[in-house]
């Protein structure tokens, strides 16, 4: 009997010294060398349960939980490491940090820990990797910074269309095209300048170009009403049949797909859509709410359209003054979904 209690120590010995965090992170290490992650994981954060204070645990569970896609939980581990002061002799951790930013899109952090990792390991394994890294980084700001140019000048192109000035807006649209030809936003606001330029048919001519290339929802709500403001009204119904059909979670779509209804004259189409919008959360600011009140006179909702128009001429709008005057002298009227002269903010 003695023998075999000595045996059974002995096991327990052995399996105590086993069964240790070196033993799982080994074991981690093994199945992440045979690609098989999701054992790798169980094995390191049973490693780092074990022994919570050893880095390199929490180092190579950092490393699979990124290649696993977590990259938020493998930020936290590296960071733990740290803070800690449980990194000095890891300066690892401020590569894989700097990895996992930039993937993030968080350039300025990934800099920032590439740049401590050069200076904590200036001959580092990966010193390499590290500098083809701020290499990428410096283009995504190259990048950035065109972008940037780019829709600041897209913005001062609307900013001429607003003001009504069409042959600058024009210019300036074009030349913003042959750098990015297929920003379709631009082809569109391109199409409006010249439609209220007096040029419809070069203004349809180029949604028309658009939607051959891209099926593009706000291109159709545009070709639609210039179809149907030229005369071409069984064109524009065609489009407004499709259109109908079309679900959109996209906030500036909806709006322009309601308005874009009203215009044709489908007003409890524009009506339905304002009001889901409404209902949502969006809209209450003047414009939107001076279409809701031009969709709901049209719809027979007056009280409701009343009531808006009130609202806004407590604001100054003068279109809802107007049409409150028009409505208390019994007279006819008849709102456009034109919001005063604002029309490139449809």
């Amino acid at each position: 009997m003695s023998k075999q209690i000595e045996k059974i120590k002995a096991m327990g010995l052995v399996y105590s010294n086993l069964q240790d965090g070196a033993y799982f992170y080994n074991k981690g290490i093994e199945a992440y060398r045979d690609k098989n992650l999701t054992k790798a994981k169980r094995y390191l954060e049973r490693a780092v349960e074990l022994e919570p204070m050893e880095p390199a645990f929490q180092c190579q569970l950092a490393i699979i939980l990124a290649d696993l896609g977590d990259i938020h939980c493998s930020n936290d581990c590296l960071i733990k490491i740290i803070d800690n002061n449980l990194g000095d002799d890891l300066p690892e951790c401020h590569f894989f940090l700097a990895n996992n930013y930039a993937n993030l899109g968080l350039f300025e952090h990934a800099r920032k820990e590439a740049l401590l990792y050069i200076d904590k390991d200036p001959d580092g394994e990966f010193l390499e990797d590290i500098e083809d890294l701020l290499e990428l980084l410096q283009e995504e700001d190259d990048l950035f910074a065109e972008a940037e140019t780019f829709l600041i000048r897209y913005e001062l192109a609307s900013s001429e269309l607003k003001k009504e000035n069409y042959d600058k807006a024009i210019l300036y649209f074009t030349e913003l095209l042959k750098e990015k030809p297929e920003y379709w936003m631009a082809h569109i606001r391109l199409a409006e300048a010249n439609y209220l330029n007096g040029q419809a048919k070069k203004a349809i001519d180029i949604l028309r170009t658009v939607l051959q290339k891209e099926d593009n929802v706000m291109a159709r709500c545009y070709l639609m009403t210039y179809l149907f403001e030229t005369g071409e009204v069984e064109k524009a119904e065609t489009l407004a049949k499709g259109l109908k059909n079309v679900f959109s979670i996209d906030y500036e779509h909806c709006y322009s797909l309601a308005i874009s209804f009203g215009k044709v004259g489908e007003h409890e189409q524009a009506y339905l859509g304002l009001e889901r919008l409404h209902r949502k959360g969006y809209g209450d600011f003047p414009k939107f709410n001076y279409h809701l009140a031009v969709a709901s006179f049209y719809t027979g909702r007056i009280e409701k359209a009343v009531t808006l128009w009130k609202k806004l001429a407590t604001l100054g709008n003068d279109d809802a003054m107007s049409n409150l005057h028009y409505i208390q002298k019994g007279n006819e009227i008849k709102p456009t979904y034109n919001y005063c002269s604002n029309r490139a903010e449809w």
